[in-house]
């Protein structure tokens, strides 16, 4: 039975019996893994809060069979999950990053950067409550982390590179960009001008709310005036149709984040 040291970020918890929790993590070194702390539910002292979702932990761990559910032995706080509670609305950021990074991965896949790009937005989410454009601002880092980036940059179906006026049709079924010549034969949306550089400009930019990061948003003052004339919806009207057409999935967090957004935008 070998015992493995790592750092681990909490995705997960339930209680198992009486005495037992089954713990998600989305560890450094091995990806997402499966676990159970014994008797995590008797013993306040044993892990004292350590295993709460969005906690960053210092975990040790044994793994019997090399695969299949590990052992918890020991777990210390790196990063407590303190600061999320404190609205509705950092708590469902916190989920969506948490349960995107869960579904979007398979069990024992290392994934190092995306590890930090989860890390440093639950950071942020901790010191502040994130806007529209912090949250797409890692959506987008985790994608391109993936490998599941959409194609802002060029048309996806003769490879020519476009102005930034002439982003205006996006396919789904493509994944990316249409150039005027390309887009009237296949399937595709109409953006008002300016929203796709304005993603590209979010994706850019820091996020407004992690430490020593300025806001994505001053990515306007440089290139596209992007922040108005509807930016949200159509933004995620994109980013939506992408995601559902092409990973299929849905986010529970995100159904009530999106409500938040929308109300706070009014």
């Amino acid at each position: 039975m070998a015992l493995h040291k790592d750092e681990a970020i909490v995705l997960f918890k339930r209680s198992y019996g009486e005495s037992d929790k089954i713990i998600r993590l989305f560890t450094l070194s091995s990806g997402k893994v499966a676990a159970i702390a014994k008797g995590a539910n008797k013993s306040q002292k044993r892990f004292a809060n350590t295993l709460e979702p969005f906690n960053h932990i210092r975990v040790e761990y044994f793994e019997k069979y090399g695969r299949g559910m590990v052992r918890i032995e020991n777990a210390d706080i790196v990063e407590t999950n303190s600061g999320i509670e404190k609205s509705l609305k950092r708590a469902c950021t916190a989920g969506f990053f948490v349960e995107f990074v869960d579904r979007l991965t398979k069990e024992r896949e290392r994934h190092d950067d995306l590890f930090n790009v989860l890390a440093e937005a639950l950071q942020g989410v901790r010191a502040a409550e994130f806007s529209y454009d912090d949250i797409l601002h890692y959506q987008l880092r985790m994608l391109e982390v993936l490998g599941f980036m959409p194609n802002f940059h060029a048309c996806v179906y003769c490879g020519q590179a476009m102005a930034a006026d002439e982003k205006i049709f996006f396919s789904k079924e493509r994944g990316g960009v249409l150039c005027h010549r390309c887009a009237p034969s296949l399937p595709h949306q109409v953006c008002a001008k300016g929203v796709i550089e304005g993603i590209v400009s979010v994706q850019q930019g820091n996020g407004s709310t992690a430490p020593g990061f300025q806001a994505a948003s001053g990515c306007a003052e440089k290139g596209p005036v992007y922040l108005n004339n509807g930016f949200e919806k159509a933004a995620q009207d994109i980013m939506e149709g992408f995601m559902t057409f092409h990973l299929d999935v849905e986010f529970k967090s995100y159904r009530i984040l999106k409500g938040l957004i929308a109300t706070n935008s009014e």
